[in-house]
């Protein structure tokens, strides 16, 4: 498990600092949480599945995540307001595969 949130956290392109911000919890804190050295109360858990936008099953038991879900789980942490832009692209983009298929 601790590998996972780590490997996550560095996915994510977070710092062990501003994850631990995040998180609200020291630095140090997180660093023994990382190297497996100090559990996590579900408290903790529910706090480090929500900011990194992954299931506390995929933590906990390291089940694989397909490329769908991956791509799934970061929609759900865009900030609501860049939604419409979001789906903007992604019309955009399915307009040009058509176009490319038609030609």
């Amino acid at each position: 498990m601790y590998l996972r949130i780590r490997r996550a956290r560095e996915e994510m392109g977070y710092t062990r600092e501003k994850f631990a911000e995040l998180l609200d919890v020291s630095v140090s804190y997180l660093a023994e949480v990382e190297r497996g050295r100090t559990g996590v109360s579900v408290k903790m858990l529910v706090k480090i599945c929500s900011v990194l936008g992954l299931s506390a099953d995929y933590l906990l038991f390291g089940e694989e995540r397909s490329g769908d879900a991956q791509m799934i789980e970061k929609i759900h942490r865009i900030d609501p307001r860049y939604l419409p832009l979001l789906e903007k692209v992604i019309a955009e983009l399915l307009a040009l595969g058509k176009q490319k298929n038609e030609v």
